[in-house]
C-alpha cells in the first residue's frame, strides 16, 4: 500500500500570500484566549523566544517528562534555565503530581496533546498555574483545531506534518494578560522577533486555518477506529492524532510495517519507541498524521488495520 503524505492546501499553494492581519484573528477564533501573534519562521523558534520569557519569570522551567518535544530538552541549556522534570502517566500530566511540582512565579511547558497521543488536561493546568501565579507555555501545533489554546503563551510549528501544514513556518502568541503582566519586559522580545525574517506565507496558512477543525477530526476519528482494533494499542479513550503500540523488537516491527504501509515521499510512517517525544517505552507509533486526509476513507483505514494486525 502507498499512501500520500501529508500535503498542504492545494488553493493556499496557488495563493500563498495574503494578509497577517486576517490570519491572526482566524488564528484567535480557534482558540481559548485571544493572543497577540508572531509570526516566525519555524515552530522551534517559538519555541526559543517563549523559553526566553520564561526566563523573565524564573531561573527554572518545568518540563514533561515524555510527551513533549526535544527543543524542551536543549533550549533551556543554552538559554540557562534549569529544568525540572514533571512525572507524567506516560506524557499525561497527573494534576496532583504537578500542584506539588510548581513553585510560585516559575513557567512550565506542555504540548496540548502529549506526543501526538494524548491530551493535556490544558483546563485544569490552566487553573493551577493561574493560582500559583505560574506562566504556562503551551505548545499546539498537534491540536489546533481542536480544544487547545490556554496557555499565558503559546506555540505553534506550521511545518510538516502538522495540523497547520504549510510545510515552513510557526508563530508565538502573548495573552493579553501576561503582555500587560511584563510589559516594558517584553521589549528585548519585540527586538529579537524582528531579527527573524518570514516570508509571506498568509494566504495559504489562512486555507490551512479554516480547513483545521475539520483536519483534526478527521485524524482523531481515523486514530480512534484503527485504535480500537489493535490490542496492544495505547490511550483508546483519548483523542489523539498518531497510535503508540507497546511491542518487542520496536525495530524489526518498524521495518515490517514501512515495507507494507509506504508514504509515496518515501518517509517512515512510524516512530521507534523509547522516544522523549513520544512514550518512554518499548514500542511504534503510526503517525497517521504523515498521511495525507484525503486518504483517510474506509477502505484505506481497514487496509491499515489488517496490516497492523497481521504484523503486531
Amino acid at each position: 500500500m502507498i499512501l500520500k503524505h501529508r500535503r498542504p492546501n492545494i488553493y493556499g499553494l496557488i495563493n500563498k500570500e495574503g494578509n497577517k492581519e486576517e490570519v491572526e484573528i482566524i488564528i484567535n477564533e480557534l482558540l481559548n484566549r485571544d493572543y497577540k501573534i508572531t509570526f516566525l519562521p519555524s515552530g522551534s523558534s517559538a519555541v526559543f523566544l517563549a523559553m526566553w520569557i520564561a526566563k523573565i519569570y524564573s531561573d527554572e522551567i518545568l518540563i514533561p517528562n515524555m510527551g513533549g518535544w526535544q527543543g524542551f530538552l536543549k533550549f533551556p541549556k543554552v538559554l540557562n534555565l534549569k529544568t525540572n522534570m514533571i512525572e507524567t502517566n506516560l506524557g499525561i500530566v497527573d494534576i496532583e503530581k504537578l500542584d506539588k511540582s510548581l513553585k510560585e512565579n516559575s513557567s512550565v511547558i506542555l504540548t496540548s496533546l502529549a506526543g501526538y497521543l494524548a491530551p493535556q488536561p490544558l483546563k485544569e493546568i490552566k487553573k493551577l498555574c493561574e493560582e500559583k501565579e505560574v506562566l504556562f507555555i503551551e505548545d499546539i501545533s498537534g491540536r489546533i483545531g481542536g480544544d487547545c489554546g490556554y496557555g499565558d503563551i503559546i506555540v505553534c510549528s506550521t511545518g510538516s506534518p502538522k495540523i497547520l501544514n504549510c510545510e515552513y513556518g510557526g508563530f508565538l502568541g502573548i495573552s493579553k494578560e501576561i503582555e500587560e503582566k511584563l510589559g516594558n519586559a517584553l521589549n528585548n522580545i519585540k527586538i529579537i522577533s524582528k531579527t527573524y525574517k518570514t516570508i509571506n506565507y498568509f494566504g495559504l496558512l489562512k486555507e490551512e486555518l479554516l480547513n483545521a477543525k475539520k483536519t483534526y477530526k478527521k485524524y482523531v476519528m481515523a486514530n480512534e477506529i484503527i485504535k480500537n482494533e489493535i490490542e496492544n494499542a495505547y490511550f483508546k479513550e483519548y483523542e489523539g492524532i498518531s497510535i503508540f503500540v507497546e511491542c518487542e523488537n520496536p525495530k524489526n516491527i518498524s521495518k515490517k510495517i514501512n515495507s507494507l504501509i509506504k508514504l509515496d515521499n518515501k518517509k517512515s510512517i512510524t516512530t521507534i519507541c523509547p522516544n522523549y517525544d513520544r512514550v518512554l517505552k518499548n514500542g511504534i507509533v503510526f503517525e497517521t498524521k504523515k498521511i495525507d486526509v484525503s486518504e483517510l476513507n474506509k477502505e484505506v483505514i481497514n487496509e491499515i488495520i489488517a496490516t497492523l494486525n497481521s504484523i503486531l
